[in-house]
């Protein structure tokens, strides 16, 4: 995509020009050639890797402004420099927010570093500067590969990390132990399902990362089956993509589910090479429509365009390549039995329903996001969550079971009076109680309809929690007021409007028998980020409200 290309290759100029305002200059520093962040006063090996697939194209690319240019060339030397300085004897590399000698971030510095030094060999020649960039990132990479051997991984995603990290070592050095590695991780097969999710669930973050590393694998191996894995998982993120272009996260298992947090905000700007490349080899007019989109909206989303110079340089295909372009589908119910997860959009609406998170129902009306969640104050152990998902014929079941219980003494002195010690499992367990949930959430033509039970143990206060993401202005019959973060209101009766920009969603009928609901022993804290309404009752519950989503949004007046 020849327009992508120039407009990345601009950009990428000024990266550059930017990058200088963090480089380290002082040559009697540690940190001398590396990036210094400003807000952490960290200067991470990462980002002078990362540096490296902005410098080192730059340098070779003859239609940029900086086509061996001397101080381009003198800040990749002193940042190789720094590299080599910071690399651990054993050929790892520090995260220091968390990992040290660290062979999973081994793996994704390669990666970076490998992409330099292919560049670097297609576009340099045998000069003096391009064969000094190669030896030295030959050098460099050579080592991590042995630090990759012998270094272990800490989650699922890095295996592939390292993997392609080693495969792209192993054909740069021909260091054979590095290719065995790389077969001896393959060898545990591919964590993605049948529908295209990974064990991390992580639309965010790890997906892409997953995807990328079997991409490189894919291409360093000659292995075209590795790419049925990508196909999945890029067909499935097409579900996970909500009407304002975030990502749905919040089942991933690592930091993108953003727990507690309303307000943050993942983009797909990461998968604008991966729809790119796969579009390219599969003639596909959806990844097509998908890369151009990202591509038109990353200057939005993350102040920038995707920083892959290197890419279209290593595939000079990739610069005339055109496609006609097909949107996704907006129109789906999906059912992601492994995840324990139902994603379902209609146009500028969406809503996921999730299996094992106090979070069990999400919702989202263009920009304007609420997640769900329900509790009972019994035994500081009844925050729901949906332990059993069961498909009915209009929609779903969730089911959660709870128990309350006091111990006795023991019938026999224990050989201990110290409490921790003591072997609690022997006592006799008294006035035992039950409180079980069942909430059924079924479609009709404006939203969804969901209605609940609680029974077992009466005289239980009960609480749901809608939690919006504010701005938003809230509308009751009888109040006005602008919700904020961190603020709440329990709604006692009539439906309740809520609006954010244009678009606008209507809950009810609201019902209170208390307002016991921020502070509800046995429940989650109150969002800070985010706006909450509470319904609340007493058990036994036997309640319905609508949620009113779909369709033209009604402005209120």
């Amino acid at each position: 995509m020849k327009a992508h290309y120039e407009a990345i290759l601009k950009q990428t100029e000024k990266s550059f020009e930017q990058l200088a305002a963090s480089f380290v200059t002082d040559e009697s520093s540690f940190n001398h050639g590396g990036f210094l962040s400003y807000t952490e006063g960290l200067a991470h090996p990462g980002s002078a890797t990362s540096s490296l697939v902005t410098l080192v194209p730059l340098y070779f690319n003859k239609d940029s402004k900086y086509y061996r240019d001397e101080k381009l060339y003198d800040m990749i030397i002193k940042v190789l420099d720094y590299i080599t300085r910071v690399q651990r004897p054993d050929g790892t590399f520090d995260l220091l927010t968390t990992n040290f000698y660290s062979s999973p971030d081994a793996g994704f510095l390669t990666q970076s570093m490998a992409h330099a030094y292919w560049v670097a060999e297609k576009c340099g020649g045998h000069d003096e500067e391009s064969e000094r960039i190669k030896a030295r990132l030959f050098g460099i990479i050579k080592k991590a590969g042995y630090g990759m051997v012998t270094g272990g991984f800490h989650t699922p995603n890095h295996r592939w990390v390292i993997a392609a990290a080693l495969m792209m070592a192993y054909n740069i050095t021909g260091e054979k132990p590095f290719e065995e590695m790389a077969n001896r991780y393959l060898n545990e097969g591919i964590d993605c399902d049948e529908y295209g999710e990974y064990t991390e669930k992580s639309a965010g973050i790890y997906n892409s990362v997953n995807d990328n590393a079997l991409i490189i694998l894919s291409e360093e191996m000659n292995r075209e089956d590795l790419l049925e894995h990508v196909k999945r998982n890029l067909d499935m993120m097409f579900t996970y993509v909500e009407p304002d272009w975030s990502l749905f996260t919040y089942n991933s298992t690592r930091q993108d589910k953003g727990e507690g947090n309303s307000n943050q905000v993942f983009y797909p700007t990461a998968y604008y090479h991966l729809y790119l490349y796969m579009a390219y080899k599969l003639k596909n007019k959806e990844y097509a429509y998908m890369a151009d989109y990202i591509f038109k909206n990353s200057v939005i989303w993350s102040a920038g365009y995707p920083g892959v110079l290197y890419l279209y340089m290593l595939k000079d295909e990739l610069k005339e390549f055109e496609s006609e372009m097909l949107p996704f589908n907006d129109n789906y119910h999906v059912y992601y039995r492994n995840s324990g997860i139902i994603r379902a959009r209609k146009g500028d609406a969406t809503y996921s329903i999730l299996k094992d998170s106090s979070n069990f129902l999400f919702f989202q009306k263009g920009s304007l996001k609420c997640r769900i969640k329900l509790c009972a104050s019994f035994f500081a152990k009844a925050q729901f969550k949906a332990q059993e998902i069961m498909e009915t014929r209009n929609g779903y079941r969730l089911t959660f079971n709870t128990q309350g219980f006091y111990w006795m003494p023991f019938e026999e002195a224990p050989l201990t009076s110290d409490w921790r010690k003591m072997d609690h499992g022997k006592r006799q367990r008294v006035n035992v109680l039950d409180l079980v949930f069942n909430v059924y959430i079924e479609e009709y033509e404006k939203g969804l309809e969901v209605s609940f039970t609680a029974e077992g143990c009466d005289r239980v206060p009960v609480k749901v929690e809608f939690r919006f993401s504010p701005p938003c202005m809230v509308h009751g019959e009888t109040f006005a007021l602008q919700g904020e973060p961190g603020q709440s209101i329990v709604a006692k009766s009539g439906y309740v409007h809520v609006r954010k920009g244009i678009d606008t969603v209507t809950i009810g009928p609201a019902f209170a028998n208390h307002t016991y609901a921020t502070g509800m022993r046995g429940s989650e804290p109150q969002s800070k980020s985010g706006y909450t309404i509470y319904f609340t009752d007493f058990t036994p519950v036997n309640r319905k409200f609508r949620i009113e989503l779909f369709g033209k949004n009604d402005i209120i007046k």
